[in-house]
């Protein structure tokens, strides 16, 4: 959805520069009483806030301190569409927006906008942990009108509307009357000109965020116009070096599907990765360096002569839909063929809609889900005949070019056959979950998991032995999985979930799936969910003094870097530097469980090497390997050394 800013031209920026010194170094109107408290005015004053007419609402209360209105910092830069932060460390607020740089630092009667120094009359605040900032000052730093109706407790903003920002959040705006586009490398960052779009736009602009990849940075943007809104143009730009490189433009009615922009091949050296543009007719495939390395000529591979979403785009295939038809389609590169994937994959009432309906655009709802190798291919498919019920079943489409392949793997065993050999020597690991919450894994070569790992082996033997097969309904979870997937060493892998008060075995999509009512074994199951622990001895604790740490943060060898941190707790809504942390001790673990003491330092290791002081104060422990994924955190409290 777009969001509107505000300023006329970069003309009229450089002229609203020039008048921000009045603003600031003039008193400001008085907006309520002088001399308000900050803490009870929030639920006393009711102040309302609007832009261009339209009602703002705030995330939190704005309050009134000595006739200054203040408003969470967050809240601004949503409000003007600006790009705010907080920097803790150097306590500085910092505002990009384009052709405009302002930054403040917290406790200083000065700012600086565009590189020039102004005084302040109302300071920065910060009320329950949370930074306010005054509401005019940024405001008309942007060259916004700032008016306040005192018997309404009412601030009124307007604002020019030019500037269109992708989300309250992102870094990327575009000037509708102009077409140029800014973009800035984070919060931090100025709004820099990367180009303009060569064409003029007509409607409602959305945008789907930059992918970065390698040194190049895919961007669309889809302007939607027309008296119903049906026509749809789509840009694609890739950038690089801050400069728009190349863009494309795809023209396509009543229906519109957000292109793909990058896909990977696997290759024995690594994952290449490639970026994809098109112009609903060509697709442009171009590697890390930018440089064009493949082309598709959609309407001369499938036949067509149509404009097309392009839905995916792998080594030997492409997912496209056709805008006139609206059926999915599978351009196979491998033995030059065709495929209406509505043909392969529906039936009944579901296929004569998807081949028959016109309102309110034809064709299916069938959509790309993913390669799942071997020439497998994933769709995800919600029927127009499920009335509110919206959510999708899978359904799996295998390329018949891939078929002898297919015979040609090998043949997995069976849930008897794996049970029979399963013990902890033919286990190499159990991995569990619900959801994003991760639990400790079972590694078969540690000895302390033998036992939890012949209790899995159990399960599945009353699998084998008491097991009934059901073909549940392909479905697509509501969430991430939420079960265990127990690996074997020759490389089998079986998923293992609750279905109901029962236990089944197979995909959590549905399908052919074996299914166990044993309570024992149900409670079995989730005895083993371990969740991973750290404990921290004292808390708080002075520099100097020993500390104790103890847990297990779950791990898959017998021996990794055990790396303990530091750093010191941020504003929740600043950016999170990741040159904060100090690494404070470093050891190894066995399979992620560690014990170790130590004395507090005083120092640390910086990211770059540098041995940098420990600020005392409330903060964050965190232990890791060094890798992602194994990170577990305590918050402490570290005191001075005491004397």
């Amino acid at each position: 959805m777009p969001y509107k800013i505000l300023l006329k031209s970069r003309l009229y920026m450089l002229l609203a520069a020039t008048a921000i010194a009045s603003a600031i170094t003039n008193p400001v109107p008085t907006l309520a009483a002088a001399g308000t408290n900050a803490t009870d005015v929030p639920a006393k004053n009711g102040i309302r806030i609007t832009m261009n007419g339209k009602d703002f609402q705030a995330k939190s209360a704005p309050f009134v301190d000595h006739g200054t209105i203040y408003l969470p910092l967050r809240d601004v830069g949503e409000l003007l569409g600006t790009l705010v932060s907080w920097n803790g460390a150097a306590k500085t607020v910092t505002m990009n927006y384009p052709d405009l740089k302002v930054k403040l630092e917290y406790g200083s009667p000065r700012a600086m906008v565009n590189g020039k120094q102004f005084s302040l009359n109302a300071p920065l605040r910060m009320v329950d942990g949370r930074l306010f900032v005054p509401l005019r000052f940024f405001s008309e730093a942007t060259g916004a009108d700032v008016k306040w109706e005192d018997s309404i407790k009412t601030v009124n903003i307007t604002k020019e509307d030019d500037f269109i920002k992708a989300q309250p959040w992102s870094s990327v705006w575009l000037n509708r009357k102009t077409s140029d586009l800014y973009m800035a490398r984070d919060e931090q960052s100025p709004a820099i000109h990367v180009g303009k779009l060569d064409t003029e736009i007509q409607g409602d602009v959305s945008f789907h965020d930059g992918l970065n990849q390698g040194g190049n940075t895919v961007l669309t943007i889809v302007d939607r116009y027309g008296d119903s809104r049906s026509h749809y143009d789509v840009y694609g730009l890739l950038i690089r070096g801050n400069k728009i490189v190349t863009q494309k433009k795809a023209n396509y009615e009543k229906r519109y599907e957000p292109n793909t922009t990058y896909f990977q091949v696997y290759d024995p050296n690594g994952w290449i990765e490639y970026t994809v543009l098109t112009d609903g007719k060509i697709v442009t495939i171009f590697n890390n360096q930018g440089k064009v390395v493949k082309e598709y000529d959609l309407p001369k591979l499938s036949g067509t002569d149509d404009v097309f979403s392009v839905l995916a785009v792998g080594e030997d295939y492409l997912v496209v839909r056709p805008n006139q038809s609206g059926l999915l389609t599978l351009i196979d590169l491998k033995d030059h063929s065709t495929v209406v994937l509505a043909d392969k994959l529906l039936t009944g009432k579901d296929l004569e809609y998807a081949r028959n309906h016109k309102d309110p655009y034809p064709g299916d709802t069938l959509s790309y889900a993913g390669d799942m190798g071997h020439g497998v291919l994933d769709f995800y498919y919600a029927s127009p005949f499920n009335g509110k019920e919206q959510r999708s079943v899978r359904l799996t489409y295998e390329r018949p070019s891939y078929e002898d392949e297919r015979k040609a793997l090998p043949k997995g065993r069976s849930i008897k056959e794996l049970a029979s050999v399963c013990t902890p020597k033919t286990i190499s690991s159990i991995e569990m979950q619900d959801g994003d919450m991760m639990y400790v894994p079972l590694i078969g070569a540690n000895e302390k998991d033998k036992d939890s790992i012949r209790t899995v082996c159990g399960i599945l033997q009353k699998f084998a032995a008491k097991g009934v097969e059901e073909t549940l309904p392909y479905d697509s979870p509501e969430t991430f999985f939420h079960g265990m997937y127990v690996n074997f060493t020759e490389g089998e892998s079986i998923s293992m979930y609750q279905y109901g008060g029962k236990l089944a075995l197979g995909s959590a999509f549905g399908g052919k799936t074996m299914i166990l009512d044993d309570h024992q074994s149900v409670q079995d199951f989730n005895r083993l969910k371990v969740v991973p622990t750290s404990t921290f001895q004292p808390n708080p604790v002075h520099i100097g003094k020993k500390v104790h740490f103890k847990g297990n943060i779950g791990g898959y060898k017998e021996s990794e870097p055990l790396i303990i941190s530091w750093a010191p707790d941020l504003n929740k809504y600043s950016s999170q530097d990741p040159d904060r942390s100090l690494v404070i001790f470093t050891g190894t673990m066995k399979f992620g469980s560690y014990d170790v003491q130590f004395t507090m330092p005083a120092y640390g290791k910086a990211a770059d090497g540098t041995m940098k002081p420990l600020q005392p104060g409330k903060g964050t422990i965190k232990i890791s390997n060094g890798s992602y994924g194994n990170v577990e955190s305590t918050s402490i409290e570290l005191l001075p050394e005491s004397k």
